[in-house]
């Protein structure tokens, strides 16, 4: 099926592409075939069709609570929109995006609508990190350029500010894609010494994105994790969720 340019938008940071393809529109960064960002059904615009979605979502079986989250990287808004349907009404929602068109893009042509329980603050996930601030149940580490996660947002101490701003019982979740195969090894060991515990989860995607869960206490066996993962699916009413993590790998420290 043929591409459309729905959108063609310049940035600071490259062009900014809304393409349809049929029912399925994407966020695409630089050309209208590049690297997909996010996407969503325009006939379904609750639908998740991106599957590293679900499996990032899967982190708030980790957690402890589910009063507030933050996403570090808007994209089309996918997973703060999807977290704004499923938490507690009294559940908040912030998300951090550096390039200002992005955040227009989202709102115009991906269905994002800022309210009391849902909040993009535009700038640099570092900075924001590092400031004194709210603390979350859970912190998604999902920001891209079209080449990859800019290099500051790999560090050490970005992940150690990161630890600092989830509260006790919390979890990070970073999905890593668009990296080099060599590089991936390293990416897995700057995250998981920031945090007590490691695992890897993987979905059935032809993306193949790589969701690491970082929590601040032991992470459960399997078995365990796979029936908290059941118990939440039932919680948020959200069935496609337990068969969404394909695998579930700890990281031997």
């Amino acid at each position: 099926m043929p591409l459309s340019v729905v959108h063609e938008a310049p940035s600071p940071f490259g062009t900014v592409y809304v393409v349809d393809e049929g029912d399925y529109r994407t966020l695409r960064f630089d050309s209208p075939d590049g690297t997909l960002q996010s996407a969503i059904l325009k006939s379904d615009p609750l639908a998740v069709p991106t599957n590293y979605v679900r499996v990032a979502t899967a982190g708030l079986a980790l957690t402890k609570g589910r009063s507030r989250v933050l996403v570090v990287g808007l994209g089309g808004g996918a997973f703060p929109m999807l977290m704004h349907r499923l938490l507690p009404r009294r559940a908040q929602v912030d998300v951090v995006e550096l390039n200002p068109v992005v955040v227009d893009v989202a709102r115009r042509f991906f269905g994002v609508r800022e309210d009391s329980r849902l909040h993009i603050h535009v700038g640099d996930g570092a900075r924001f990190m590092a400031r004194q601030g709210a603390r979350y149940d859970l912190i998604l580490l999902d920001a891209f350029s079209d080449s990859g996660t800019p290099d500051h947002l790999k560090e050490s101490l970005f992940l150690k500010d990161v630890r600092s701003r989830l509260v006790p019982g919390g979890v990070a979740v970073l999905n890593i894609a668009l990296e080099e195969s060599r590089n991936v090894a390293q990416r897995i060991e700057t995250f998981a010494s920031a945090f007590e515990d490691c695992a890897k989860l993987r979905g059935a995607s032809a993306y193949n994105n790589l969701i690491l869960v970082g929590t601040l206490e032991p992470l459960p066996p399997e078995p365990l994790f796979r029936q908290q993962l059941w118990r939440l699916a039932r919680e948020l009413d959200f069935p496609a969720l337990t068969e969404s993590v394909v695998s579930f790998e700890r990281i031997a420290r």
